[in-house]
């Protein structure tokens, strides 16, 4: 019964306030819109895949499970090293502070497959780091570690996709659904702060005392102000008609 009760008077809150939450609503709504369009630049990403070591067993080849671990973890961390991102800098022809934020290397459990993911403003851009970033990690590996089994899974140049992450309908719809709770608090948070009785009702349940009547201020002003201005076209009107024109 309690629960029940609460949840009238919750949404009796919420019609009472439903101004507040409206307005919050098309505000945050309204923020999120001109974020998404003049603010945000779109994000575009890329994904490669490397190989670690045969797919197929052999006898004498990584025998040890743990040598395939270790290799896989050297070549993860290698990917986001100086050496690495130095040359893909200079082979591409341009600096960037952030590139390696921009990197994202994943790999799953027992899995011989790096993918390595690069997001990027510029759809090109992304396209040509990713295909960069593979080709030196592999060559790089080759050439300082001597490790002969890594390759590249199929041709960067053609599996290479770009993709454009994330949207503007997105954004809208998450801006609406946040403004819809920020509009809710805010809500409640008023009427928490409200002492003011709103009805004859109330005043029973928080007093205890039973309400013999009760005076509709509104009316009354309107009614007030009414009578006032007939008491003053009146009084207008006597001094006219009193007035002797020569």
């Amino acid at each position: 019964m309690d629960e029940k009760t609460d949840l009238k008077k919750f949404f009796t809150i919420l019609k009472r306030r439903k101004l507040t939450v409206l307005i919050t609503m098309l505000m945050t709504f309204a923020l999120t819109a001109c974020v998404s369009f003049f603010v945000m630049k779109p994000t575009y990403e890329a994904t490669a895949n490397i190989v670690v070591g045969k797919l197929k067993k052999e006898e004498g080849y990584y025998g040890e499970t743990q040598e395939i671990y270790m290799l896989l973890a050297s070549t993860k961390d290698f990917i986001k090293s100086p050496t690495v991102l130095n040359s893909v800098q200079k082979e591409l022809g341009f600096t960037d502070s952030k590139l390696e934020e921009k990197i994202v290397v994943q790999n799953n459990k027992d899995s011989q497959i790096v993918s390595v993911v690069v997001r990027d403003q510029n759809p090109e851009r992304t396209q040509n780091l990713t295909v960069a970033i593979v080709n030196t990690t592999v060559n790089k590996m080759k050439e300082i570690f001597g490790v002969s089994e890594i390759k590249v899974l199929a041709s960067p140049e053609d599996s290479v996709g770009v993709e454009r992450v994330g949207s503007a309908a997105l954004n809208l719809a998450i801006g609406g659904i946040v403004g819809l709770f920020l509009g809710i608090c805010l809500a409640m948070f008023r009427e928490y702060w409200d002492d003011s009785f709103k009805d004859a009702k109330e005043v029973e349940e928080i007093l205890g005392l039973q309400v013999l009547g009760s005076v509709d201020l509104k009316d009354y002003k309107k009614k007030t102000k009414n009578e006032s201005k007939i008491k003053a076209a009146k009084i207008l009107k006597e001094k006219k008609g009193g007035e002797v024109s020569a």
